[in-house]
């Protein structure tokens, strides 16, 4: 249990208000605790300010809290000293026992501990005054068993000076008389208040002694130092508080031992170890600070505290700068392949073959394909990555794993033809970035280019490609027929790498690739002649393909028209009308004569080339 008198402004007592003390006019109810009331009054025969405990009317029926009452009144009698509240006077008022103290005008050291203004000197002075007491009273033969902040009062009249109160758990030792006197502790009761008792005060308050006193120090100096209680498993004040000497973490863990027998023996042992780090001269403690310069304080702390992290975060950014600097000259990425490379290469997998709904219409001249809807069956081979399709749509899906490049095969049949002309509408998109992508690209400098493409794929490692990128890239025009290789860029590609593009050869050989529609049509680099024997350069007839390289790429409105060499047709008849010599016998070779009843003309009728020779009529 706990006797302490805690600094609240309650209310005053219902009823007919407070007892009447003999000598003293009680004017204000500044406490109220365990044991009883603390009232501000005025001592009528001297005038002065004087505090009045009071305790409790329940407690006084019981005897045992009257002789603990008592024995605290004993306890202050026996110390007199500059940092000891003072006693008075005690007595009984018909049912009301009383003490009377001196009254302390300031605030407790609660109050003080959550001051701003409270620097690390200033805690050492403070406890330093606090230690001095105690080392007093131990040399008068009593414990106090109960310090807290709560406890400890600042004197402002007397320059600020720190003051112990309420002795009410206190107890006596090495003095028979007053030990059998005041003994009122039973043997395995806890008495005191948990936070700041010593582990063997906490199970038998009874037969703990001035170590005790000690270990209750060294919470309130930790206290002080680092802004809370020492609870359990804990950090020393130097890791807790910057500025404060390490020395001192051996100082508090000393105090803190849980066996009395390892803890400093007196206080004034403990004194002793302070002193290098206490000053020497006393100044007063904060004083009681408005709300507006509260106010400031807790803005000047909030920009210190501003300040603080922005200063740790330009440390940490200079850190990671040069981290990532050192990073990426010790990287040496493998050279990147081009596009077409990547999408031609053999490492790529044979993932499946389907076929797709399209429309296939064959002419004389002309062998046209569409994909995506119609009674045909387009045959599809997928290398690389999978790509879905959705109507007139191929869409290759944005993927997060290192297969970034993914081909599509329109494997048709009767390729072979003397131009063709593959067109589609293409998007490229990134790819969604994961966490630890986003680390390797800052770290290593790696980025992932969407790019979406059409090709033409001849025999092995022959190709020609029209490139679009989704990073705003030119659009590049690439090919690799034998030992014609190359690769000529266009304008930039559209925002999103979405355009329409079209990779055409014609029969005269000339190839050629193109990004827009209509008006805005334009050619991607210049012409590529190859020569009416174009097909030998491809080594294969060409096969239609659709490319995507990291990123999320869409194809649609695909189209791949073949042309043909038209066949053979027999030569026109022609009518000849012969001349005006005269008639003769003789037919031309090569002519049939032709006769009418109404006139004496003869119609010629060239016949196709001949087979055999005809006979003179």
């Amino acid at each position: 249990m706990s006797a302490s008198i805690e600094a609240t402004h309650p209310p005053s007592r219902p009823g007919a208000g407070p007892p009447h003390i003999p000598g003293y006019r009680l004017e204000k109810l500044v406490g109220k605790g365990g044991m009883g009331e603390v009232h501000r009054a005025v001592q009528l025969s001297l005038g002065r300010v004087v505090a009045v405990k009071i305790l409790s009317g329940e407690l006084a029926a019981d005897p045992t809290f009257v002789a603990r009452f008592d024995k605290e009144a004993a306890a202050l009698a026996t110390l007199s000293h500059p940092n000891v509240v003072s006693i008075v006077d005690k007595g009984k008022a018909e049912n009301t026992y009383y003490l009377v103290m001196e009254y302390v005008d300031g605030p407790s050291l609660r109050e003080v501990m959550r001051s701003p203004l409270l620097d690390i000197p200033g805690a050492l002075r403070i406890i330093m005054e606090i230690a001095r007491a105690i080392d007093y009273a131990h040399s008068r033969g009593v414990v106090h068993r109960d310090l807290k902040p709560e406890n400890i009062l600042f004197d402002e009249q007397a320059g600020g000076i720190a003051k112990v109160t309420d002795f009410g758990l206190a107890t006596f030792f090495d003095d028979s008389k007053l030990t059998s006197r005041f003994n009122v502790t039973e043997t395995h009761v806890s008495m005191g208040t948990l936070s700041y008792m010593a582990p063997e005060q906490r199970v038998d308050a009874k037969n703990a002694d001035h170590r005790a006193d000690v270990y209750s120090l060294g919470v309130m100096l930790y206290e002080l130092l680092v802004g809370e209680v020492p609870i359990g498993t804990f950090d020393p004040p130097s890791q807790r508080r910057p500025g404060t000497d390490r020395r001192l973490d051996n100082i508090v863990l000393r105090c803190l031992k849980p066996s009395p027998a390892d803890r400093y023996q007196r206080v004034a042992d403990l004194m002793l170890d302070l002193e290098p780090f206490a000053p020497v001269s006393f100044s007063q403690v904060p004083r009681k600070i408005s709300r507006v310069e509260q106010l400031k304080n807790q803005v000047r702390a909030v920009l210190r505290k501003a300040l603080r992290v922005a200063e740790i975060a330009v440390v940490v950014a200079a850190f990671a700068v040069l981290g990532i600097s050192w990073a990426r000259s010790r990287y040496h990425p493998p050279a990147r392949p081009s596009p077409g490379t990547a999408l031609t290469s053999p490492e790529l997998r044979l993932e499946t073959a389907t076929t797709s709904p399209g429309r296939i219409a064959d002419t004389s001249t002309v062998r046209r394909m569409v994909l995506g809807e119609g009674p045909d069956p387009i045959p599809l081979i997928a290398w690389g990555r999978i790509p879905g399709l959705e109507g007139r749509t191929v869409r290759f899906p944005a993927t997060s794993d290192d297969v970034g490049v993914g081909r599509l095969n329109l494997d048709l049949v009767d390729r072979d033809g003397i131009s063709a002309q593959l067109i589609a509408d293409v998007t490229a998109t990134a790819p969604p970035s994961s966490f630890w992508a986003g680390i390797r690209e800052q770290l290593l400098g790696v980025t992932r280019e969407p790019q979406s493409a059409l090709v033409l794929l001849g025999s092995p490692g022959r190709y020609v490609a029209v490139i679009v990128s989704g990073a705003g890239e030119p659009v590049a025009f690439e090919w690799a027929l034998g030992e014609r290789r190359g690769t000529m860029l266009g304008p930039p590609s559209p925002l999103g790498g979405a355009a329409h593009v079209k990779l055409e050869v014609d029969r005269a050989g000339q190839l050629q690739a193109f990004v827009g529609t209509d008006i805005d049509q334009r050619p991607v680099g210049e012409p590529l002649y190859l020569g009416t024997d174009w097909r030998n350069s491809f080594g294969a007839p060409p096969t239609p393909a659709l490319g995507c390289i990291d990123g999320e790429c869409t194809f649609r409105q695909v189209g791949y028209e073949i042309g043909r060499e038209p066949p053979d047709l027999p030569e026109p008849l022609v009518l000849t009308e012969p001349s005006t010599t005269p008639k003769s016998k003789t037919v031309a070779k090569g002519t049939t004569k032709r006769k009418t009843s109404s006139d004496k003309k003869t119609l010629f009728l060239r016949s196709p080339a001949p087979t055999t020779r005809q006979a003179k009529k």
